[in-house]
């Protein structure tokens, strides 16, 4: 039956290849003429149809190079001038940033501290992750602004960079039309269908050699491998494992994959609303920690498309100073050995328990973003050293409602380093007054929220990449308090004719669509 099933599907992609553009040659590399430069790209949930994200229409979670920050990510995660030509910290937790004088928004006005003014009020009536207010933003002059956040905030120039900080005209909507800077202008947004730009011709810096970027919204992977190899999009964003060896052996197919810019990680519920409380207790904590073998996830179970890695984000955002994270062992017989020291006893089915409860954890992950087989991995090993685990695969709403509820125990997340804070993910995730409501369930306590704070207050980017490998140590080697399973490289594949995607971004967000173009 399974034959069966396999050659019907066989026949399906050659029926599907067939009704698209049919066989996929090799390239020339001659590039198309201007008026054939459409690029289209098959991306996956939309998710501008969530209220929060929608106030960010293209440029976050999906970021179609249609607007720009003051300042951009650069591959090694540190800042790069941008709209903004240069900085200073003036004391006083002020920083005064100097703007281009050379750049126009899409509808003809012209980019300038107003604007400035504008963009980020907005922005902090919607994101308190960088502390701004609606007074925080000070015009000097047409092409100075002076910027103070709310509280002490030594960070704000490397947060600056995430998309969600992008400049927009004074006086427009976003959500249904952006008018902004950026290389691409916006043309179309049809929910859960697509999202379509068209080449800004005035753009200040290096034009896009695109004359349309269209992004088709494919929730199921399959569906998006499916209309790759038919011909029906260019290139498809997050590929999965499972499909890279097939996708590698089509002819006239390629793969790309970034660096890592996200950690797969298991968030741990330390104040979990009951019956949620099991991992308060460190000692559960570390036996968890110690019963997974994250090499075999990365090499095995990841089919190598991911590498170990002991810190919370990419080990390059900490520098040198990533070696103090040395993380806790695979050592299943030493988690047997703290668990049976804690009084849990393995019971007649193999679960353990202790006065009488079991000895039981609840993982939850959202449905479309995480691999199962890596909760099911989780899942085995766990019950290997006599814990059990009930794995809940969510809708993004109620995923939303559990985990801002704290009933879970276990947290299966792919956040990404969007930002050049080395202490970006220690602050929003787990730091006790962050803005974000899970971090009130995982927050290891006073300790972890000094060190954070610590890094937070550094005025040198080597001295905060130190106190972030501190705070970090603190979180994941003395705690136990969170689990690095894998730097996870983003793959995309795409068509041999789709040039200037063989290297990138590793921060998807920061991918810049404008370098593209299309060969023969």
């Amino acid at each position: 039956m399974r034959r069966g099933v396999a050659v019907i599907w066989q026949l399906c992609l050659l029926w599907l290849a067939a009704c698209g553009r049919g066989e996929l040659p090799g390239s020339t590399g001659e590039p198309l003429p201007d008026e054939e430069q459409s690029l289209v790209v098959g991306a996956g949930e939309d998710e501008f149809t969530a209220e929060a994200n929608r106030q960010r229409l293209g440029m976050y979670p999906l970021n179609a190079s249609i607007c720009e920050p003051l300042v951009r990510l650069t591959e090694d995660f540190r800042v790069q001038p941008w709209l903004a030509t240069r900085w200073e910290y003036r004391g006083d937790n002020t920083f005064r940033l100097w703007l281009r004088t050379d750049v126009r928004f899409h509808d003809g006005r012209r980019f300038d501290a107003a604007a400035v003014k504008f963009s980020l009020d907005r922005v902090a009536a919607q994101i308190q992750h960088s502390f701004l207010s609606a007074e925080s933003v000070r015009i000097v002059d047409d092409s100075t602004v002076d910027v103070r956040p709310a509280r002490p905030n030594l960070r704000l120039v490397e947060q600056l960079v995430h998309p969600s900080y992008s400049m927009v005209a004074p006086g427009s909507d976003p959500r249904l039309h952006p008018v902004c800077t950026g290389p691409f202008r916006f043309a179309e947004y049809v929910p859960r269908s697509r999202l379509v730009a068209t080449r800004n011709d005035d753009y200040w810096g290096a034009k896009a050699r695109l004359r349309r970027l269209t992004f088709r919204f494919i929730p199921d992977e399959n569906t998006r491998v499916l209309a790759l190899q038919a011909g029906e999009v260019d290139a498809i964003i997050d590929v999965s494992r499972g499909a890279v060896a097939g996708l590698q052996r089509q002819r006239g197919l390629r793969i790309a994959s970034a660096p890592p810019g996200g950690v797969l990680l298991a968030y741990l519920a330390l104040h979990g609303r009951a019956p949620h409380g099991i991992l308060g207790d460190r000692v559960v904590r570390r036996a968890v920690v110690m019963a997974l073998d994250r090499r075999a996830l990365a090499e095995r179970i990841l089919d190598g498309h991911a590498t170990v890695v002991h810190t919370v984000n990419p080990p390059a955002v900490l520098g040198r100073h990533a070696a103090l994270v040395r993380g806790l062992p695979h050592a299943p017989g030493e988690a047997a050995r703290l668990l049976d020291a804690g009084g849990w006893r393995v019971g007649p089915r193999g679960v353990r328990e202790k006065v009488g409860r079991p000895l039981a954890l609840l993982l939850i992950m959202q449905s479309t973003s995480i691999d199962p087989a890596v909760a099911e991995y989780m899942q085995a090993q766990l019950a290997a050293v006599g814990i059990a685990v009930t794995i809940e695969r969510l809708d993004p709403a109620a995923y939303g409602e559990r985990l801002n509820s704290g009933r879970f125990d276990l947290d299966l997340e792919l956040p990404n380093q969007n930002d050049a804070n080395p202490a970006f993910l220690l602050a929003l995730r787990w730091y006790r007054p962050s803005a974000v409501a899970s971090a009130a369930f995982m927050a290891p306590g006073p300790a972890y929220d000094a060190l954070v704070e610590r890094a937070l207050a550094a005025t040198d980017h080597d001295a905060v990449q130190a106190r972030a490998a501190e705070a970090m140590r603190y979180l994941l080697d003395d705690e136990a308090a969170a689990i690095p399973l894998a730097g996870v490289y983003r793959i995309y594949a795409m068509r041999v004719g789709v040039r200037g995607l063989e290297h990138p971004h590793p921060a998807k967000t920061h991918q810049w669509w404008n370098a593209l173009w299309l060969a023969r």
